[in-house]
């Protein structure tokens, strides 16, 4: 165990982000709750594995909404693992309905509701309705020890609820999709680009960087850019674009704050929250 370690006792670790698939693991270094599983349950036992943490120390799965890249590995993984899933009611409906998930055990099935509080293994909990097109779709805010985590992805638009949710953390995960210009140049139908740019589509990086350079404050430790475009976008457009709305609104990042973007297929290890 590293100084860092003890001193965070909360971390979070991406195995995957992107449209090929969303994966992310939030909790202590023994137990704690995944959040999606769009990539194949065989994925996240090994990469669970790789961060020491067996299947039987995961407590619950938290569902951001029922599109494919974030509930594909659902089934075999709950077959294998009887893991509780908190999801809104919409998008559990979905899960049901869906061609991937139609045979999740719904007893699994656990309701949430939008911004109620609830508690799994200590850590509190707090769903938040985000724009997007899938059903029921939400972003999660946790809390543990003081240590503050808000993952925000797949959304259309920054609404007031959102923003709020975002400034109440001290470590971010948000969604930063795509460039305009390589959006509007590619060769995606017009129908695949309005509706990515739409309100309930995606953030694009400028949308998602000038939010960020708006509401820094030194105490943020992590902001880490997710869901990146393999099309539309690269880590060093999106990371590029969020240190130009820095210098045009004169914020100079903390030497303590970590900027980086979320790898689309590996996983980053612990990060310390």
């Amino acid at each position: 165990m590293d100084l860092f370690s003890c001193l965070s006792p909360f971390v979070f670790c991406s195995f995957a982000s992107g449209s090929s698939g969303n994966c992310y693991y939030v909790g202590k270094q023994d137990e704690g709750v995944l959040v999606d599983v769009g990539i194949s349950g065989q994925s996240v036992v090994k990469a669970l594995a790789k961060i020491e943490i067996p299947m039987d120390r995961i407590r619950a799965i938290l569902v951001t909404h029922d599109h494919i890249d974030h509930v594909k590995g659902l089934e075999v993984l709950t077959k294998n693992h009887s893991v509780p899933i908190f999801a809104h009611s919409d998008c559990l409906l979905g899960i049901a309905e869906g061609k991937a998930t139609k045979n999740v055990d719904a007893k699994l099935f656990h309701e949430i509701e939008p911004l109620q509080p609830f508690e799994i293994c200590g850590i509190t909990i707090e769903a938040f309705p985000v724009m997007h097109d899938g059903r029921g779709a939400v972003g999660y805010h946790f809390s543990f020890e003081g240590h503050t985590l808000t993952i925000a992805t797949d959304i259309g638009m920054l609404d007031k609820v959102v923003k709020e949710q975002i400034r109440r953390a001290d470590n971010i995960v948000i969604e930063s999709n795509y460039d305009v210009e390589m959006l509007e140049k590619g060769s995606y139908p017009y129908m695949l680009k309005q509706r990515i740019a739409g309100p309930f589509g995606h953030l694009s990086n400028r949308e998602s960087a000038r939010f960020v350079a708006e509401i820094y404050r030194p105490e943020i430790k992590n902001i880490m850019l997710c869901h990146l475009s393999e099309n539309n976008n690269t880590p060093e457009c999106a990371l590029s674009c969020l240190y130009e709305q820095f210098r045009m609104k004169h914020v100079r990042p903390d030497v303590n704050t970590s900027i980086f973007s979320l790898p689309r297929h590996k996983s980053t290890g612990f990060v310390y929250l």
